[in-house]
């Protein structure tokens, strides 16, 4: 369709033809100085001329779309594959040393967090709050971005207050000023500075920090147990 076209003379479109005669048949394409909007072609041969133009770019473009598509395919299975292998890793870890080279070999991961903070309460809870400490601290790490992050750092901070009171308090005080903690961990953490301001002796410290606590609507139940210990005070 194409051919009969272009040898009916530059007046069948705005198309302009270069000596029709002396050019063979196979080449009279090539003559053609195509305008911009192909006016009085029909539209197969505009899809023609567009392919012939555009081929290139277009059989490019298709290649370069399904690559991304199977790319961005491969990329989300590798993930999943890869996030199922580490759990089954993680589940299989039982004891305090396994937990404790998981973490190591996978620092930087929200697992490896996980791993270190269940490795600091079994730690915490054999007494053993120096190593616990250190496990709690290595677990905030690796929780930053997470709603176990305030969680950590609480862990971290009873440690310190079950080694050394003085600079317990003080990191008990940097937990509930913390203002990205989840409101729950926050809680916690002030009601324990209200039991141990009361331990010190520092009764004003202690009602102020627990009736914060109590009067808070996101403290749950520590808001209980701080109206609870301002009864004792």
């Amino acid at each position: 369709m194409a051919d009969k076209i272009f040898r009916k003379g530059p007046h069948a479109s705005k198309n302009k033809v270069v000596d029709v005669e002396a050019v063979p048949v196979s080449d009279e394409r090539k003559t053609v100085i195509l305008d911009e909007n192909l006016e009085g072609v029909e539209f197969d041969d505009k899809v023609w001329l567009y392919w012939t133009r555009n081929k290139k770019s277009i059989i490019f473009s298709v290649v370069l779309a399904f690559a991304i598509i199977v790319g961005v395919q491969s990329y989300k299975l590798y993930k999943q594959y890869s996030a199922k292998a580490l759990s089954d890793v993680y589940l299989a870890a039982q004891t305090s040393a396994e937990l404790e080279k998981f973490a190591k070999e996978h620092a930087g991961t929200n697992l490896a967090g996980v791993a270190n903070l269940q490795n600091a309460d079994s730690l915490y809870k054999a007494n053993n709050y120096a190593q616990a400490k250190l496990a709690y601290s290595k677990a905030a790490k690796d929780l930053s971005s997470t709603v176990l992050y305030g969680r950590a750092l609480l862990g971290e901070a009873v440690c310190q207050y079950a080694l050394d009171k003085t600079h317990g308090i003080k990191s008990l005080e940097a937990v509930y000023a913390q203002q990205s903690i989840e409101p729950a961990y926050k809680a916690q953490a002030g009601y324990l500075l209200g039991l141990a301001y009361r331990t010190q002796g520092k009764s004003a410290e202690a009602r102020k920090i627990l009736e914060s606590v109590a009067q808070s609507p996101q403290s749950g139940y520590f808001a209980y147990l701080a109206q609870q210990a301002l009864m004792s005070l």
